[in-house]
């Protein structure tokens, strides 16, 4: 259960590990394509409402914490070092800040704010049990790797807290002091941090080797079953993601910046096409309501 009182397993998550996986390749590959303000934000308004869901109100917010900053960021600093475009708004020095740099740095920044929002709620939604359902049997090696690098960010981030704490009752608190105390109880923490990191990792290829890991062919188990449901889901997903790539392309989709910004064409296949995206970003919301409306009925 989680702070809104439903099951936490649900939604797009408790699809096939393969439509989930898709779902997100889509999304994403979709959001990175277009440099263009209507997929940027649409994909980050979607993202959004589809993270209040999965995430939580408290990952949201701390997500949103890095995110606006990362944004702020990304669209104040690119006039500020991009000087192309023919509409000059003023000088900073002998520097010109053009308008055309301003816009380019906030489609750039909703990109890819909403970029790291979507990856959030893809490591919700696809844990490292169903990523190494996907590419275990075709990419065995790196699948483990990459599932095991991704389970280790959070558990040194859980570890770097059980350490300050541990250190702070000692009294070598490394937010307090000079800045001569403070960078050594930092350079502690380290210390103890990779110490634990690296007898985590000898004491894990130990339990592998003695699993006999490696030495002959390796049967698996699996509790995914690939359902009608779930062809028909993924059906969907690949016909959205097949529209992206064609509407790529053919140049639908674009916007122009520089020298100056021409505005993005209103017409019947760009509509289509923002519409299709915006039903792709909205799909696992949707399928995040009607599973909460089901569960709060049977309850």
């Amino acid at each position: 259960m989680n702070e809104r009182g439903i099951k936490t397993e649900s939604g797009l998550a408790l699809y096939h590990p393969l439509v989930s996986f898709g779902y997100f390749v889509a999304v994403i590959a979709g959001t990175l394509l277009f440099i263009h303000p209507f997929f940027s934000y649409i994909s980050l308004a979607c993202a959004i409402v589809f993270s209040a869901f999965v995430n939580g109100k408290k990952t949201l917010l701390a997500t949103l914490g890095f995110g606006v900053p990362m944004f702020a960021f990304i669209a104040l600093g690119n006039p500020l070092f991009n000087h192309r475009g023919a509409t000059i708004l003023f000088y900073l020095g002998d520097n010109p800040v053009t308008m055309e740099a301003f816009i380019y740095g906030l489609v750039s920044a909703g990109m890819m704010f909403a970029a790291v929002v979507w990856f959030t709620c893809y490591n919700t939604v696809v844990t490292s049990d169903k990523f190494l359902y996907v590419f275990g049997r075709f990419l065995p090696s790196v699948a483990l790797i990459v599932s095991m690098t991704l389970s280790l960010i959070p558990r040194l981030m859980d570890k770097v807290k059980v350490i300050s704490d541990s250190q702070r009752t000692l009294g070598l608190d490394w937010k307090n002091g000079t800045v001569k105390d403070r960078i050594k109880a930092g350079a502690r923490i380290l210390s103890i941090l990779v110490s634990w990191a690296l007898e985590d990792a000898v004491m894990t290829a130990d339990s592998m080797r003695a699993r006999g890991y490696g030495q002959h062919r390796r049967s698996s188990f699996s509790v995914f079953r690939f359902s009608r449901r779930d062809g028909v889901m993924l059906t969907v997903i690949t016909l959205f993601f097949a529209a992206e790539i064609f509407a790529y392309a053919t140049g639908r989709g674009t916007m122009t910046f520089y020298p100056t910004v021409v505005p993005p064409n209103i017409g019947t296949a760009e509509i289509l096409l923002y519409g299709a995206f915006f039903a792709l970003g909205i799909l696992p919301t949707a399928i995040q309501i009607k599973e909460d409306r089901k569960w709060k009925k049977l309850k």
